[in-house]
């Protein structure tokens, strides 16, 4: 992930996209997107022109660990943010500055720079920005933009699950069928699990630790399409992908981490039913550098399958559960070409999750839970929060990060080493 931008540049482009009086006559452009998710930050511009928020984390292991701190996360962070229209542009920057108690040093992100107009019935989207597409809740079919997993296991405010992409978003929007096109110059990958925060099962060594690896980036684009429109109160999207896998799935011939390609086709349906909302989405990945699925340092095609419900089952109590399949195709291939085939992982990979979300009447006390079960590894993965709003400037919030499992090679049982327990408190201004 791309990260290392110095604080001069950040103040910098935060200070540039501020710069003026603010727009009384500007001409505003809202994007009409109807697929756009609670993932996707608030691209509103808000008054005064600029804001943002103080927040100190702190988070510990519930467990001795052998590879890692005692502490999970501790951050002391400044955000800022700014919008500005001018003529038919909407410019837009959002950046954080902390000091990370966890690998001591002070760390900044751009997490928004953009630039974004409007004519006739096409929208454009230049720069750094935040984007997401699909269904799933915490599962993620189809969006191939970059997530910051170390974020979220460490217990982080969820918006730093999607990381920053820096990418051309083209919208075309018409009265048969909506498309966005999306082209990343640069592979943007993940910020994946890399030894700084959490151990993990290391497939080298077979074996698990935290080394402090970065795989190398691949020098080359990524293209993400996706049809969309409405039939009613249903929504319908097909999409396509052609790039790499996010996180490092193949080892190279010295041995490194590394991505392979990926080409993706894909869809999802959503609608109403009964007193909630059904969806499902399905893609089909293809390993472009292993299409016979026979070569175990890379990884293998796969089909995946999610479906899910949610609805509000009392006053102020709402639920939600998903059904999630990873069908690894060529699988009797990749067996018998595995030097360990009993770490890889099971031909029908299922999970099941399920959210419940309560809120006082008046809004300010959130109490959360979700649950990651997988049934065919035999691990979970449980999400305990809870969160408190005094007014509009204070908040805290807190939870858990708890990981079982049964084997040590498994998704979720990897990382049982590194449960946590973590608190925010924020001040917004």
């Amino acid at each position: 992930m791309k990260q290392n931008h110095s604080v001069k540049k950040l103040v910098a482009a935060i200070l540039l996209t501020a710069s003026g009086s603010w727009a009384a006559n500007a001409l505003a452009q809202e994007e009409t997107d109807l697929w756009a998710d609670a993932w996707e930050e608030d691209e509103t511009p808000a008054a005064p022109w600029l804001h943002g928020f103080i927040e100190q984390a702190a988070g510990v292991r519930l467990q001795n660990s052998d590879y890692n701190k005692e502490t999970s996360v501790m951050d002391s962070r400044v955000r800022l943010e700014a919008s500005h229209y001018w003529q038919r542009w909407n410019f837009a920057a959002k950046g954080d500055l902390y000091y990370d108690g966890v690998l001591d040093k002070w760390r900044d992100e751009l997490r928004e720079a953009s630039a974004q107009t409007s004519f006739s019935r096409f929208d454009v989207k230049l720069g750094r920005q935040i984007l997401t597409w699909g269904t799933g809740d915490y599962i993620f079919l189809n969006d191939f933009f970059p997530k910051d997993w170390q974020s979220f296991f460490a217990g982080r405010q969820d918006e730093y699950l999607k990381a920053p992409s820096d990418a051309i978003k083209f919208s075309h929007f018409t009265s048969i069928i909506n498309f966005d096109l999306v082209w990343t110059p640069e592979f943007d990958p993940d910020n994946y699990i890399n030894g700084d925060y959490f151990s993990f099962f290391d497939r080298s060594q077979g074996a698990t630790a935290a080394p402090s690896f970065y795989a190398d980036a691949p020098n080359d684009d990524e293209w993400a399409l996706r049809f969309y429109r409405n039939f009613g109160s249903s929504e319908f999207a097909l999409y396509g992908y052609d790039g790499f896998f996010k996180s490092p799935n193949a080892i190279d011939q010295q041995g490194r981490y590394t991505f392979s390609r990926l080409q993706s086709l894909g869809a999802s349906w959503r609608q109403p039913l009964l007193k909630g909302i059904f969806n499902v989405e399905t893609a089909y990945y293809l390993s472009a550098d292993d299409t016979h699925g026979d070569n175990p340092a890379i990884g293998n095609s796969q089909w995946r399958l999610l479906v899910g419900y949610e609805q509000e089952l009392v006053t102020r109590l709402t639920g939600s559960v998903q059904f999630y399949l990873e069908q690894t195709q060529d699988y009797q291939a990749l067996l018998a070409n595995s030097p360990a085939a009993n770490l890889e992982p099971e031909e029908n990979r299922t999970v099941v999750t399920t959210r419940l979300t309560w809120r006082n009447q008046n809004d300010k006390l959130t109490l959360g839970l979700f649950l990651f079960y997988s049934p065919s590894d035999h691990d979970s993965y449980w999400r305990p929060t809870a969160s408190y709003r005094f007014n509009d400037q204070w908040q805290l919030s807190g939870g858990v990060n708890w990981f079982e499992g049964r084997d040590k090679h498994t998704f979720f049982g990897q990382f049982e080493e590194n449960n946590n327990l973590y608190a925010r408190v924020r001040y917004s201004f």
